[in-house]
């Protein structure tokens, strides 16, 4: 999906409360090869390209003039990076890092799928990122390993062909075999992200946006006392086609969620 998301420099009179950030470009980013950027196994959860790191540290000297409540972020290694690194420095900043699994990007690459949920957490131990959120929501999707936890949201395809898809993966992992669960989830990468029918993804863009709603809600009822409170802000890291699909105009003012795509 292609979306031209408004880009505005943002300065700290701006009215608003929550403002959206995309992670900073990848190392898969950076490829130009938009074939071998689907499938390549070593983009896996693919980490920021030194371009993404210098972009990242640029949000500094915003970030220091903002009042930030709470960062949400999504659990997938470069939107954590994308934190890091926006806050190097920023010794004003007092509230706290959440990971939110509702706002994950919609799979369509081999960097979209998680590596190593326990390594990513071990690797931003000293952010002293809140995990409670995550851990208790994907804890109810009983069927899925933490690290594929995302196939709950592939709602194109049926019980049985996730299931199917997930043990494949789930008997690698258990292996710790990391290297043929790259490379597996790369064979995999056409059948796992796209049905047979037009290239579709198996997550729609319904989905994606009813994922918003709830995340929105939950936004709404978690800073219910200071909504009205602009000065105050509240910043969510996440990606590029999840942005693109909930700030698409015709999906933002159609209150009929039953008609999207």
């Amino acid at each position: 999906m292609k979306s031209k998301i408004n880009e505005q420099k943002y300065s700290s009179d701006s009215k608003g409360k929550f403002l959206f950030i995309r992670h900073g470009q990848t190392v898969c980013n950076s490829d130009k090869n938009y074939k071998e950027r689907k499938i390549n196994p070593d983009y896996l959860d693919s980490h920021l390209s030194k371009k993404g790191i210098k972009q990242t540290k640029e949000l500094n000297n915003t970030i220091k003039i903002l009042k930030i409540e709470s960062i949400y972020v999504s659990p997938l290694y470069r939107s954590l990076e994308t934190v890091k690194y926006m806050l190097e420095g920023s010794s004003n900043f007092k509230g706290e890092i959440i990971v939110h699994p509702l706002i994950i990007e919609c799979p369509n690459c081999i960097d979209d799928f998680i590596y190593d949920i326990n390594k990513t957490k071990n690797d931003f131990k000293d952010l002293n990122v809140n995990w409670s959120i995550f851990d208790e929501s994907v804890r109810k999707y009983q069927n899925w390993d933490i690290n594929f936890y995302y196939f709950e949201y592939f709602n194109r395809l049926s019980d049985t062909q996730k299931k199917i898809k997930h043990q494949k993966l789930l008997d690698l992992y258990n292996k710790k075999d990391m290297d043929n669960l790259k490379k597996e989830i790369a064979n995999e990468m056409p059948k796992i992200i796209f049905a047979d029918e037009g290239l579709q993804p198996f997550e729609s863009f319904k989905h994606v946006y009813s994922r918003f709603l709830e995340f929105k809600k939950f936004l709404s009822e978690k800073h219910k006392d200071s909504l009205d409170n602009f000065d105050s802000k509240v910043i969510i890291v996440t990606h590029g086609d999840f942005l693109g699909v909930i700030t698409n105009k015709y999906l933002y003012e159609n209150d009929d969620i039953n008609s999207f795509a």
